[in-house]
């Protein structure tokens, strides 16, 4: 049976960051992954990142992305909006500089006995490590709002996370809930990929569109390398009023650039609204009735409801000998400061690490941060 020091389970941006300044420090680490497969098979072409260039993957702070759009001959400001073409194609310059090749396979069950983790793989091979990170991104975390979904008959609805093709909705009626900055970037783009008629439900108030401040939020991630447990150790107050800071730069303000792709005559923006009822028609369409009085006819229902963490959901992991014995609160991990779960050498890193270091940890921001300090514990 194959052998690693440290298995990186997942090799999406967390993964590769910490895997890369592992390899660094010497670490025998083996990353194990699909590269930047839900960033490939999860997010539509054409689409934007909202990340601005100081944010990037390098934990010893040199294959930074401003350092990779040097290399290119290119300025901050000719790739703004940034494509997520031109991020692919940074994180894949980054794995170059650390001779970075993941295993092109996915874990399906992981198990420890005797301090040890055991690793099955989707290719048939096996692996075992003293320390191992799950690097598990979003997809597991898919979030389907309760009250939500109750009013929806089965077959009616999908998530963003799992509709990319947006030629499928040429000539059609599409109805997207949610009011974040993806909800909205699909509604462009499935209109620009020739749909009839959109219309998109969210509850707060229209968010503006204009250029947000993101300039204080890698100060902030930043100051964990100095103190891991800072955020844990805030009043709830002032950790809410950072979170209300960070909701409304996500979700009140919404990039300029999408502006005029979403004020479109078949683009219906239906503010501090829900839907009130689904029913299926005889033709396979839906009639939907909105809490502003207003009905529409629509083929399909797109829920930009975003993601929440639940460990019980990471499908790979061995109930009796790891999820029975992982401490979770509100179904995120609960973490050491140093990411290490309750269970000994067993790390978490992004977004379900949120709970424990601050909302930054949901977005590459947080990439370098979290890769220095897991690599340094690693080490020990």
């Amino acid at each position: 049976m194959e052998r690693t020091e440290f298995l990186v389970i997942g090799a999406g941006p967390y993964g590769l960051a910490t895997a890369a300044y592992a390899k660094w420090l010497g670490i025998g680490v083996t990353i194990v992954g699909k590269t930047l497969d839900f960033w490939k098979s999860h997010m539509p072409r054409g689409m934007f990142l909202r990340s601005g260039p100081d944010w990037h993957l390098d934990a010893h702070e040199v294959a930074t992305f401003e350092a990779y759009i040097n290399r290119r001959g290119l300025t901050c400001a000719e790739i703004r909006p940034l494509p997520l073409d031109t991020f692919l194609d940074y994180a894949s310059w980054f794995m170059g500089q650390y001779n970075l090749v993941p295993r092109s396979a996915h874990v399906t069950y992981l198990a420890q006995s005797d301090g040890e983790y055991t690793a099955n793989m989707d290719d048939g091979s096996c692996l075992k490590a003293k320390k191992v990170l799950l690097g598990l991104g979003f997809a597991f975390f898919k979030h389907y709002p309760k009250d939500l979904t109750g009013k929806l008959p089965p077959g009616s609805y999908t998530h963003t996370c799992d509709t990319v093709d947006f030629d499928q909705y040429r000539g059609k009626r599409v109805l997207i809930v949610g009011g974040r900055q993806s909800a909205f970037e699909w509604a462009a783009l499935i209109r620009e990929h020739d749909a009839e008629e959109i219309h998109v439900v969210y509850r707060h108030s229209t968010p503006s569109f204009t250029e947000p401040d993101w300039s204080w939020v890698q100060p902030m991630a930043r100051r964990t390398l100095q103190d891991h447990a800072w955020w844990r150790k805030l009043d709830p107050d002032e950790q809410e009023r950072i979170q209300k800071d960070f909701w409304m730069a996500g979700r009140l303000v919404l990039e300029e650039w999408l502006a005029a792709r979403v004020h479109q005559p078949n683009i219906h923006l239906h503010e501090k609204t829900v839907i009130e009822s689904v029913s299926k028609q005889y033709d396979g369409t839906f009639d939907i009735l909105l809490s502003d009085g207003s009905r529409c006819n629509v083929h399909c229902i797109i829920l930009a409801t975003g993601y929440a963490p639940a460990m019980d959901k990471v499908a790979f992991l061995d109930r009796s000998t790891i999820l029975d014995q992982l401490a979770t609160v509100d179904g995120f991990p609960a973490l050491d400061p140093e990411f290490q779960t309750s269970l000994p050498n067993l790390y978490v890193t992004g977004l379900a690490a949120t709970r424990d270091f601050g909302p930054f940890f949901g977005f590459t921001v947080g990439c370098p941060v979290a890769a220095k300090i897991i690599g340094d514990a690693v080490m020990g």
